[in-house]
């Protein structure tokens, strides 16, 4: 059950590419802990349970791919599973090449996502205090900021330019509020705020992005570590396998 969740978990804010997954797990990138004794076959594994069971759902750009059936996606994760450690296409000097480079080696353009189930048998472990949720949309010049919590967007917004090397145009600053939100693809919430704005550089050493240097002050991390921590992860959860557990306890936690 915990291998699934934690496939659960990688997809609960949007869809996760299988190339995260295969041939290795990308923990840097995912910003996620790995499950001990985990390889890759029980991923594809887990996978397979959790779209039989309509959890999750799977889409796909290669030509011929079929989501739609269990013969289909077994087809699709056994061509990841098939993908070799130390390809030279898949790595450079035994590193993985960087995401946006395997993004388009042919192919590897399969993702999956959570159902309106997989989404609740997600929240069932994970608690998230939707209260508290934060997401943004934002690109070089302009900024979308949502949440139930209008403190919280206020407070973020304040210390933007600190953690995001951009200033807000305060005089271009507009809230909206909304009723019944997709907050995420899968979730609804019966009432969001959203904060927009326009972007300018910004000045000087104020720019820098500290708060994860060794220059950020502690008050600051604890502030920002409660703002990303609005469920439980999975290796918070009772029941995740210690990292001398072999691939049979791994089997065991799926």
């Amino acid at each position: 059950m915990m291998v699934k969740h934690w496939l659960l978990n990688l997809a609960a804010e949007c869809p996760a590419w299988l190339g995260q997954l295969f041939p290795e797990v990308s923990c840097e990138a995912l910003n996620v802990k790995p499950v001990p004794g985990c390889d890759s076959a029980h991923y594809a594994r887990s996978l397979l349970e959790l779209f039989d069971s309509a959890m999750i759902k799977l889409s796909s750009e290669v030509c011929g791919d079929d989501v739609q059936s269990r013969l289909g996606v077994e087809q699709i994760l056994d061509r990841f599973l098939k993908l070799a450690t130390g390809d030279p296409t898949l790595y450079h000097e035994r590193r993985l090449r960087p995401m946006h480079e395997r993004r388009r080696l042919p192919g590897l353009q399969v993702s999956f996502e959570l159902t309106a189930s997989g989404g609740e048998a997600w929240e069932r472990m994970a608690e998230p205090d939707w209260a508290n949720f934060f997401t943004k949309s934002s690109d070089e010049e302009s900024c979308d900021l949502f949440s139930p919590d209008r403190h919280l967007l206020v407070a973020y917004m304040g210390w933007y330019q600190q953690m995001e090397r951009r200033r807000i145009q305060l005089e271009t600053v507009t809230w909206q509020t909304h009723s019944d939100f997709e907050i995420v693809y899968w979730k609804r919430l019966p009432l969001v705020h959203q904060a927009s704005f326009l972007l300018l550089p910004a000045r000087g050493r104020t720019g820098t992005k500290w708060y994860w240097s060794h220059e950020t002050p502690g008050w600051f991390r604890e502030w920002y570590i409660s703002v990303i921590s609005w469920h439980k992860k999975p290796w918070d959860l009772q029941g995740w396998p210690s990292g001398g557990d072999d691939h049979r306890s791994a089997t065991a936690n799926e």
